[in-house]
């Protein structure tokens, strides 16, 4: 609402106010009915209601007086392959960096930031981001698949080949990444070996690759019903310290049959109806019957087993030999007997039989041999007398384990002592 000056009174003056970065122009001299209009210093713009006042009657400015703010620039222009850190304000004065995203790289000598003016615009902002290069690869004895470039830019993909003669050790593709480097890792070309000799009748495992590299192993096998002659396996090596090749000759696929094994009174297993080349075969023989000759035997190349088949024999026992004393039986003078024989034995003059017990026995023993190949229990020959002693310590140690009290057994031992020295006595009187 406008306010004029009532009639009859003296023209009144509005102040000259202080604004901060700003004044007020008037053609008058702020005198009432008159207007001015705020201007601000460069860089700082107008706050408040309006940039026009007028000096009322009663010397006050309305509306009332607006103050100078500093002023800001619009959002940043965009720059190419390059993103502005993030702000909300972007005052007079304000500097703003750009960095380059990701493949990008800032070109040398050019700053990457621009400044807020006091025009309220930005200073310019030049090309700041190139893309990143990576150097072209270098293979010995092998290629990429775009050769002859210095650089190569980010996100490109090569391929890589070898010459013949070598393999390629490592990714046979890789891209340049935002550093500036190949992903996977540039490969480079080693020695290798040729495709692995192919079979009749037969494959090696590595049917589809065409690069064998040093220490490459293929395996062969053959068709259903066809032996494999010959090495199994083939790897790559070096003969002479410089040229890769297999080491050895392909094997072959045949058809490998052994003979039937025949082995009388024993067992062949496994229990099978053909013989084939490289079957392993074991052999045991019935109770009473020993094998001659190797457990096992393999089918050979040529046809034959090896080792050679073995066969069941009779078991035997040796002749029995009792120290101090001898065979009485009609069979005493044999050196091996067949299962089931027996002999008799007796002591020399002098001495005596006992069992393991120590204990005295008739004057013959009989043993019979046993389809294991031993005896039963031999007896032994005691000298005369001895046996008497050997059955009372027989007796002591039996009345230890039987839980004799001690007492007892100390009139025992007192009693074999003095059977001991009787016996010492009687010798000495023999003498």
């Amino acid at each position: 609402m406008l306010l004029l000056q009532p009639p009859g009174t003296q023209e009144a003056q509005c102040p000259v106010p202080h604004i901060a970065h700003g004044q007020l122009s008037s053609a008058d001299n702020f005198t009432s009915g008159s207007t001015a209009r705020l201007e601000c210093e460069p860089g700082f713009v107008p706050s408040g209601p309006g940039t026009t006042l007028r000096c009322t009657f009663n010397g006050r400015w309305y509306p009332r007086v607006p103050s100078c703010v500093p002023g800001q620039c619009p959002h940043p222009p965009p720059v190419e392959f390059a993103d502005p850190q993030p702000r909300r304000e972007f005052l007079v004065g304000t500097t703003l960096s750009y960095s380059c995203r990701p493949g990008y790289s800032s070109i040398p000598g050019v700053s990457p930031a621009i400044t807020c003016l006091q025009n309220l615009s930005w200073s310019a902002a030049p090309r700041l981001c190139q893309r990143v290069q990576c150097p072209s690869p270098s293979i010995p004895h092998g290629w990429a698949s775009s050769p002859g470039r210095a650089q190569h830019s980010f996100g490109q993909q090569l391929e890589f080949q070898c010459e013949p003669g070598f393999v390629l050790r490592g990714s046979e593709r890789a891209q340049c990444a935002a550093d500036g480097s190949w992903r996977p890792p540039v490969p480079f070309c080693d020695r290798g070996c040729e495709p692995p000799p192919s079979i009749a009748h037969g494959q090696h495992s590595a049917p589809g690759l065409r690069r064998f590299p040093y220490g490459s192993e293929v395996k062969y096998s053959c068709a259903e019903g066809l032996s494999l002659i010959g090495s199994e396996s083939l790897r790559c090596t070096s003969r002479d310290g410089q040229s890769l090749s297999w080491s050895g000759a392909a094997p072959e696929c045949r058809v490998v049959r052994c003979p039937q094994p025949v082995l009388q009174g024993g067992t062949v297993t496994p229990q099978t109806f053909t013989f084939p080349y490289g079957l392993l075969l074991h052999f045991s023989c019935q109770q009473g019957l020993g094998l001659q000759g190797s457990a096992h035997s393999q089918c050979q190349a040529d046809g034959t087993w090896h080792p050679p088949l073995p066969t069941c024999q009779p078991v035997q026992c040796p002749q029995p030999r009792v120290p101090y004393g001898r065979l009485k039986s009609p069979l005493g003078g044999r050196s091996w007997y067949q299962a089931n024989d027996t002999v008799t034995f007796q002591c020399l003059p002098g001495y005596q039989l006992t069992d393991k017990g120590m204990m005295p026995l008739e004057e013959s023993w009989t043993a019979t041999c046993l389809p294991d190949g031993s005896w039963t229990p031999l007896p032994k020959c005691m000298k005369e007398g001895d046996a008497d002693v050997c059955q009372e310590v027989h007796y002591i140690k039996s009345a230890f384990e039987c839980g004799v009290p001690v007492e007892e057994v100390k009139s025992l031992l007192e009693i074999q002592k003095l059977f001991l020295e009787i016996k010492k006595l009687e010798m000495e009187l023999g003498n």
